[in-house]
């Protein structure tokens, strides 16, 4: 029986639509203080994992909701699995958003929001596409498992305990990056730095030095800060002369380098503010850091010791050092291209001291083990250390697999485009999955805006995917 999958989608779209944005009106930011019992990563996620899973069994499947952490929603019968793996946690929102980023919003054929397109449209479709080939009465030979994560944006805590449950399906796909197919994806280095005890001791401070009392940048390190914010005081002997070169310096460097900004003073203390471009951690020179840039103009001023030690790391270290060269860790490989760097939370109080946290997107044949070696080398070299470090390996599927020649023979037919395999920086629950790939939901030449302001998703597009996901579950699972 043959299947127009395209002609089924559209059926669906009114509903799909209407679904998603009461999906997207929940904010899933993990959230540590309303964290508990059966919500691990607190209320938000904890709703949204549980309209998923609602939603599925009031619709007929069988679903499991795993202590808080994952859930599934599963058809079919068989020992062999097939997975289809999604996440419905979400990225801060940050600021600057044409409309609120929880209050979905359907202008120009894309709908707002942040999660649109990263990933609960993708999920959401996906779930769809599932229900299709289950209510089209097509036999299948493997049960499909359409996996729902809830820590995906942070520490794949989700993953870890779903792994301690239930066993892992070893083909599948993670509808959360590009199309046609990412079948090769950078390991991840994520490391936080901070400055030793003997240098967050209270220094002398010294008549012309300035004092830094506080500087933050960045909600996460998976993003490129966006805003960044600093407060300085000059000693009470000082100049005053001191504080307003400081305000003119700051508005000259904001016009040179076509900036937004702000800065106000109170006697002698400065407070100076940034504005970046936030981007993917996985592209990092796609985006302007605000935290880097407010710290290259500030290292130009004298700034009593600790202060001192955490400017000279970011603007002489970390500013436009993209590729990790001067971390000495710059490397690359054919099947995914050069490491990045992206600092992604930098934080420093006169008190409690500073803290440098990292999101180094590694090559997925380069190991793991000897690139962090290296770094917790350089790092102890200019005076600080490595007081934690996670990560992962990469991930890489060879061309000649079974799940990528299905996927590339749905893609070809549906499409009529060659279904050329890509390499991302990015990271995606494919890898869990001896042999999972990523497909999609983004098609070629459209605009990525996971992760920054104003995130949408075309709604033609998820439909699209729709389709694809649901023919290729089929594929797959037949």
């Amino acid at each position: 029986m043959a299947i127009d999958w395209k002609k089924q989608t559209e059926l669906l779209k009114g509903e799909y639509v209407e679904q998603l944005t009461k999906f997207l009106s929940i904010n899933s930011i993990e959230d540590m203080t309303s964290a508990s019992e059966g919500k691990p990563f607190g209320i938000g996620v904890a709703e949204a994992l549980s309209c998923m899973l609602d939603k599925a069994e009031n619709d007929g499947f069988k679903v499991k909701n795993l202590e808080g952490y994952a859930g599934y929603i599963e058809m079919g019968e068989g020992n062999d699995e097939v997975g289809v793996l999604v996440h419905v946690d979400v990225v801060p929102a940050g600021d600057g958003w044409t409309t609120p980023p929880f209050s979905p919003d359907v202008r120009n054929g894309r709908i707002y929001a942040r999660g649109a397109i990263d990933d609960k449209g993708p999920a959401l479709a996906a779930y769809y596409a599932l229900k299709l080939v289950r209510d089209s009465g097509l036999q299948l030979s493997k049960r499909v498992r359409l996996i729902v994560g809830t820590d995906e944006e942070s520490g794949w805590l989700c993953m870890k305990r779903y792994a301690e449950l239930e066993k892992l399906p070893e083909i599948g796909f993670a509808p959360d990056a590009e199309f046609p197919i990412v079948h090769a994806e950078k390991g991840q280095i994520s490391p936080t730095l901070v400055l030793p005890d003997h240098l967050n001791a209270n220094e002398t401070r010294k008549s012309k030095e300035w004092i830094l009392h506080h500087f933050a940048a960045g909600d996460g390190i998976n993003m490129v800060p966006d805003y960044a914010t600093a407060t300085l005081e000059r000693p009470i002997a000082a100049d005053n002369s001191a504080v307003e070169s400081m305000l003119n310096d700051f508005s000259h460097f904001l016009s040179v380098h076509n900036l937004k900004g702000q800065a106000t003073s109170e006697n002698n203390s400065v407070t100076l503010h940034l504005e970046g471009k936030a981007a993917h951690a996985k592209e990092p020179y796609e985006g302007i850091n605000a935290g880097l840039l407010l710290a290259r103009f500030l290292r130009k001023f004298p700034i009593v010791g600790k202060g001192s030690a955490f400017m000279q790391l970011l603007a002489d270290v970390l500013d436009e050092d993209f590729y990790g060269e001067r971390l000495g860790l710059a490397c690359e490989d054919e099947a995914t291209g050069k490491l990045t760097v992206n600092a992604g939370a930098l934080q420093y109080n006169e008190v409690t001291g500073a803290e440098v946290k990292l999101n180094i997107r590694n090559p997925a044949t380069v190991p793991y083990d000897d690139q962090v070696a290296k770094l917790e080398k350089y790092v102890k070299s200019l005076g600080w250390e490595m007081s934690s470090v996670r990560g992962k390996g990469g991930h890489f599927v060879p061309k000649e697999h079974e799940v990528i020649r299905k996927l590339q023979r749905v893609y070809e037919e549906q499409t009529g485009q060659k279904a050329e395999l890509l390499s991302s920086g990015g990271a995606t629950y494919a890898r869990v999955m001896k042999n999972g790939v990523a497909f999609g939901a983004v098609f070629p030449g459209k605009e990525m805006t996971a992760h920054h302001k104003d995130e949408y998703a075309e709604i033609d597009d998820l439909v699209r995917g729709m389709a694809l996901y649901a023919q290729a579950i089929y594929e797959l699972a037949k």
